[in-house]
């Protein structure tokens, strides 16, 4: 366990423009480490057990604290997985920041986790978005199991917050009314991007997205980008529809452009004043009334950055 550098505090704080509001002492006590996440995996004539390697984040005190989990995106070859590291550390010490334990696993088959990735969608003809997902999902529900047996984990507030295939992961997972999720925040969630503004079978991910959300009864935040070029906006839409006409309850945000692609929009955590503009209130509506939540909203610094 270690306190996380000063250096990239700082750099959260001033991208934040909040470095006048909030105590930096406070932020030092925010603890870091590298965690194990057991994954039952079946088999044909026995399960086995693998691990996620994940990293944790926890605010001083002894909680019990609601937990984030941060799900990554997939690569669009395979044969990057083993490359895949954690790019949403800077990310977690925000919402830890607020109140919250943080979870980021590296799902199995990704990174320095065990095993090989089963989340692989088929063929760009006939592609099967709604297992795939599922299959994502598993990996997600266990870092859930592993929080619940933390004492200072409170396992009836969990909120899922994933990116591409990770955001895809935590909508299927929702799906599931697994106890304890209580909101999902999706940034540029889907499956099947094949190049510029090309994603397999786009109907076929269209209902995917309907056949979660007939029976997803969580509320939902999402962000997509304006110039994002693997889910872009007009299919962006019918996805949001999907939910829409399932009467579940979804905030949809065109997030402004992000560099070349806005399907990086949350990778970079100099986009963070734009989405927690929305992000903390949206965790107000669900009943966190903490002294952090809300302290950027009225920052100087933060309406000159937008």
């Amino acid at each position: 366990m270690r306190l996380f550098n000063i250096v990239q505090m700082l750099k959260v704080l001033t991208y934040l423009g909040i470095s006048a509001l909030m105590n930096v002492s406070a932020w030092a006590e925010i603890t870091e480490h590298e965690v194990l996440i057991p994954v039952t995996v079946k088999g044909v004539f026995s399960d086995s057990q693998q691990n996620m390697v994940g990293t944790e984040f926890r605010p001083e005190g002894q909680g019990p604290f609601p937990l984030v989990i941060i799900n990554h995106g997939t690569p669009r070859s395979s044969a990057e997985n083993g490359g895949v590291i954690d790019v949403y550390k800077e990310h977690a010490r925000l919402f830890a920041q607020h109140g919250f334990v943080v979870i980021n696993p590296l799902r199995l088959g990704f990174g320095k986790s065990d095993g090989v990735a089963t989340d692989n969608y088929g063929a760009c003809e006939n592609p099967e978005y709604y297992e795939t997902g599922l299959k994502t999902a598993r990996d997600i529900s266990a870092a859930i199991t592993y929080a619940k047996n933390k004492p200072y984990i409170d396992a009836t507030r969990i909120v899922l917050v994933g990116q591409s295939g990770g955001g895809f992961g935590a909508l299927a997972l929702a799906s599931e009314n697994v106890p304890g999720v209580i909101a999902v925040i999706n940034f540029a969630g889907g499956r099947g991007a094949r190049g510029f503004e090309k994603v397999c079978n786009e109907a076929r991910l269209v209902d995917a997205f309907d056949r979660y959300a007939k029976t997803t009864h969580v509320p939902m935040l999402w962000f997509y980008s304006a110039n994002d070029h693997s889910f872009y906006p007009a299919l962006a839409q019918r996805l949001y529809a999907a939910y829409q006409n399932e009467g579940v309850d979804v905030r949809f945000i065109v997030a402004p452009p992000y560099r070349k692609d806005g399907h990086g929009f949350f990778h970079g955590i100099e986009s963070a004043p734009i989405w927690m503009r929305e992000v903390e209130p949206f965790l107000k509506r669900l009943g966190w009334t903490d002294a952090g939540i809300g302290a950027s909203l009225d920052s100087p610094e933060l309406d000159r950055m937008k």
